[in-house]
């Protein structure tokens, strides 16, 4: 829950691959930032979808590069969490889950 935040589709995929003995819970919490399997067709998605959109792109690198919410334009505080990737915390944003920040971080 620590990595997705309680993200519905997030934790099925975990639960899904765990229960079938396809990963382990240990393993699946080291890759799952990265482009191997259960969750990288989902985050290649984001990705592709903000390097389309230059507002949006920097946007999320703001949010990112720090540990707490920062205040983001009014337009990508539509977009951002339209897009499921950050969540509001006053007029201030963060990013959704561990996962996102991890994997937003070392791609961007």
């Amino acid at each position: 829950m620590a990595m997705v935040g309680g993200h519905p589709y997030l934790v099925r995929q975990a639960l899904y691959q765990v229960a079938r003995g396809r990963i382990t819970l240990e393993k699946l919490l080291q890759v799952a930032p990265t482009e191997e399997r259960p969750y990288s067709d989902h985050l290649r998605r984001h990705l592709n979808n903000l390097e389309e959109n230059p507002e949006s792109l920097t946007a999320i690198k703001q949010v990112i590069a720090v540990d707490y919410p920062v205040p983001i334009g009014t337009k990508e505080g539509f977009k951002l969490p339209s897009m499921g990737l950050v969540k509001f915390q006053g007029n201030s944003v963060m990013p959704l889950c561990e996962l996102y920040r991890r994997y937003f971080s070392d791609r961007l």
